[in-house]
């Protein structure tokens, strides 16, 4: 009679979780409603509750049977979860599983690589759970660490100048990018590309505009949300290692983005030129970005002078790049979330150097423009300024970089010969 009265209470719990129509059929597809490696928690599976049941994050009335591990007032938070839904960067009803440490599943904790690590294929990356990657922050081995802001994120999604998103005060911030009733992602411990399940990448976004009208809606599932469909002008990079390991981000001979969710329409769905997203981290708002318009690797164009590319950019000089090709979605140590690896090389800007990163942002760029340095076949070169004292101190030993930002950000500009031309 127990399980009769389980299910029951579960299902109710959907109805009141949502304010549309019952969406039992979408959760049992989704990764946490998954019967093979959706939720279990220790201490409902203890009580015979099955892998994927409602009961694992939801109480119906109470803690399981009075007590529970993961919540030792005895109290349920708001929508009846076993936690708190949101508290800090750190901790938070999702980081009780979502961590490697601490987990509350009873197989331990869920494994969430890195964007670099899952589709570059660079898996010399420790990084191993969410937790972890929104708990980089500036630190003596990281001094420009970066992750997104959940706080941040809390505040912007649910201003009252998007009231038809539907999000309110105590939604958490991870169902900003993330609906946990329908997200498909790649099953834990699924390794390096593809998951049997979900084909390129996984689906586990929710597009945030769409949270209000499409709830249940995964953003990049079908053929008219991937980057093929954004531009005809996309090239895959190279996963770590070269050719021989194929393209991101499942390490196929597929290079065009028909296999690669549109992250650009994703992204830019906050990051775009009107809205204005205060940053925590650093201290103000948060630049504003005209993708389509105002940046050269948005929107192509044949008549900008091309800087130096290399392989697999070096066929034709116009290209758009997706946000996730130079960033990750959830934190890095680097700044601005950059990627650890890109194209097939490590990237290292964290700070150290002056200007934020100083020099060391040849490390990100250099990973499709070559040797921006070198003299005669620089980009510098071609767009026709002195390539030492463009990129140097003095034309003089010794030669000191001052940073490729200095020119080069989203929405910059230069002008020669009376034309003006984007630089970024």
């Amino acid at each position: 009679m127990k399980h009769i009265v389980t299910f029951v209470s579960a299902a109710a719990i959907l109805v009141l979780n949502f304010q549309h129509e019952a969406l039992a059929g979408a959760y049992l597809n989704s990764a946490h409603g998954n019967s093979t490696y959706g939720v279990k928690r220790t201490a409902t599976s203890a009580k015979g509750y099955a892998r994927g049941n409602c009961a694992h994050c939801h109480g119906q009335h109470a803690p399981i049977e009075g007590s529970d591990s993961a919540q030792a007032s005895g109290t349920l938070s708001g929508k009846l979860l076993f936690y708190d839904n949101y508290i800090t960067q750190t901790d938070g009803f999702c980081f009780k599983c979502h961590t490697d440490s601490g987990s509350v599943q009873a197989t331990g904790g869920v494994v969430n690589r890195s964007y670099s690590y899952r589709a570059g294929r660079w898996t010399s990356d420790p990084l191993n759970n969410v937790k972890s990657a929104f708990s980089y922050t500036t630190s003596t081995s990281y001094p420009s660490a970066s992750s997104h802001n959940l706080a941040d994120i809390k505040m912007f999604v649910s201003n009252s100048s998007r009231s038809d998103w539907k999000y309110r005060s105590d939604s958490n911030p991870c169902s900003a990018c993330h609906n946990p009733h329908s997200a498909q992602g790649d099953p834990a411990n699924a390794g390096i590309g593809a998951s049997p399940k979900t084909g390129a990448g996984g689906w586990m976004l929710s597009l945030p505009s769409q949270h209000g009208s499409l709830p249940m809606n995964l953003w990049g599932d079908s053929i008219d949300e991937k980057m093929f469909n954004y531009t005809g002008s996309y090239q895959a990079p190279y996963r770590f290692g070269g050719i021989s390991n194929g393209y991101e981000p499942d390490g196929s001979m597929t290079a065009n983005g028909s296999n690669l969710t549109d992250f650009n329409t994703f992204c830019t769905d906050c990051h775009n030129s009107t809205n204005k997203i205060d940053s925590t981290l650093l201290g103000g708002p948060l630049k504003t970005i005209d993708w389509l318009n105002a940046d050269r690797h948005g929107q192509p164009s044949g008549s900008t002078p091309s800087a130096q590319l290399i392989a697999p950019y070096n066929s034709k000089t116009s290209y758009v790049l997706a946000c996730t090709d130079c960033h990750e979605p959830h934190g890095s140590p680097n700044i601005f979330l950059t990627r650890q690896e890109v194209n097939n090389g490590l990237v290292v800007v964290n700070g150290a150097a002056q200007n934020g990163g100083g020099s060391q942002w040849a490390s990100l760029c250099e990973r499709c423009h070559g040797n921006t340095a070198a003299i005669g076949s620089s980009h510098h070169a071609i767009m026709g300024a002195t390539p030492c004292v463009t990129c140097h101190d003095s034309a003089s030993p010794p030669l000191v970089y001052v940073s490729c930002t200095n020119c080069h950000f989203h929405g910059s500009t230069t002008t020669l010969n009376g034309i003006t031309y984007r630089t970024f």
